[in-house]
């Protein structure tokens, strides 16, 4: 039987004698290599797969093929098969995390650490835990679009048609990743993100993917955790951080995120330019130091809304994350950290960098499975879930690209 061996430095073409199987019922005809079981994906060497899989969290899939053609010298990959390897490995690595959620939270040996109420959030010396978390979302496949033959843009499911121009244009429902950035004990930050099946689906929630981290890495402490959360105003994301560490959680309300929010809307309440740049210096001067009450007053009193609507919005907001609007100016001097920008970076490596492209839609199992391989690398986890034999006796991870 003629085989052909995929592999960096190029094919490799032998033939391969075939043995029948008189143990079965049935004869079954197999192959030296599927006795052995040394080439389980069709023929392509393990190194293959993983530069396959490297490359594809950071270029296109169809760029992939073309570095790899330029790197052997030989088209060893579709752009098709690329998309295979990427999800065949998100979900093996979703398994080991399932597994290992499953265990740790079902584990009576294992509790939650005790979570500590009172955390002097100004004081330079005090121990914090920080935990950040957002949600990033990229724009989804429509189902009704027409799949073409070829492929010409980047994912194999994700490179489609545009329906006829007399069709009515539906809008694209977006694909969200939830992604938590946990500070461990070596004061390193680690990404998490929820393990998936076949079709992008998780297989284990979100928050019980986060606690399980959490239980792994602090179980131990024997005094309370002060954990420090640090977020945007969504909902969803209080909701997941509550159900984690319980409503004695210290949240602190981004200020970038505050002033973001506080400027839209200010533009709506604002009679004209002048006014509204007099009230935004009156109103940040004030939420720079933490005096929500302050500021409501003046909403209340000084500022006449063009929209009553947006008017009552802002003064809502402000009222009800009064208490996750902290002394910025104080925290910042202790030398503490007062934004998100760590875990919007961080959403940005994940999935931002490569997924958010002109011309690029989604499906759920395509965007979360290069998420997934996204946060291995970034995890240094990458050798030990390729080569776990090497990496057992390799400490030095292999290096990131440059855009890493």
């Amino acid at each position: 039987m003629p085989v052909t061996i995929k592999t960096l430095h190029g094919r490799i073409h032998f033939k391969v004698q075939r043995f029948i199987d008189t143990t079965n019922a049935i004869d079954q005809e197999q192959s030296y290599f599927d006795l052995t079981g040394q080439f389980p994906e069709v023929y392509i060497t393990p190194r293959l797969q993983e530069l396959t899989a490297h490359y594809s969290t950071l270029l296109s899939y169809k760029e992939v093929d073309h570095l790899i053609v330029r790197m052997t010298g030989e088209k060893q990959i579709s752009d098709q098969k690329a998309w295979q390897i990427v999800n065949d490995k998100a979900v093996e690595i979703s398994q080991s995390w399932q597994t290992q959620t499953e265990k740790t939270l079902n584990d009576p040996q294992w509790s939650f650490p005790k979570i500590q109420e009172d955390i002097d959030i100004y004081d330079p010396t005090s121990r914090e835990v920080l935990v950040l978390e957002d949600a990033i979302q990229v724009r989804g496949q429509k189902e009704n679009r027409v799949r073409k033959q070829s492929v010409k843009e980047d994912q194999v499911e994700d490179s489609v048609e545009n329906p006829p121009k007399a069709a009515k244009k539906e809008k694209s429902p977006a694909v969200f990743t939830n992604i938590a950035m946990l500070q461990k004990k070596n004061q390193e930050f680690e990404f998490i993100v929820a393990p998936i099946d076949e079709k992008g689906q998780e297989t284990v929630s979100f928050p019980d993917r986060l606690k399980a981290r959490v239980i792994e890495e602090y179980h131990d402490e024997e005094k309370p955790l002060p954990v420090v959360a640090i977020t945007d105003g969504a909902k969803v994301i209080r909701q997941h951080l509550y159900a984690v560490f319980g409503l004695v959680l210290i949240i602190i309300l981004d200020g970038y995120h505050l002033g973001k929010k506080v400027r839209e809307l200010m533009s709506m309440i604002a009679q004209n330019k002048e006014e509204k740049a007099i009230h935004l210096k009156f109103i940040f001067h004030h939420l720079w130091v933490g005096q929500v009450s302050t500021v409501i007053n003046y909403l209340e009193t000084e500022v006449k809304p063009k929209n009553p609507e947006k008017h009552r919005e802002l003064i809502n907001y402000l009222d009800k994350h009064r208490n996750e609007i902290i002394d910025y100016r104080r925290r910042k001097k202790a030398g503490k950290m007062i934004g998100s920008g760590y875990i919007e970076k961080g959403c940005d490596q994940v999935i931002g960098h490569r997924q958010k492209k002109k011309g690029m839609s989604w499906r759920e199992a395509g965007s979360r499975s290069l998420g997934i391989l996204r946060v291995a690398e970034l995890n240094h986890e990458w050798n030990h879930l390729w080569f776990p034999d090497e990496a057992a006796n390799d400490s030095e991870p292999l290096p990131l690209a440059a855009n890493s």
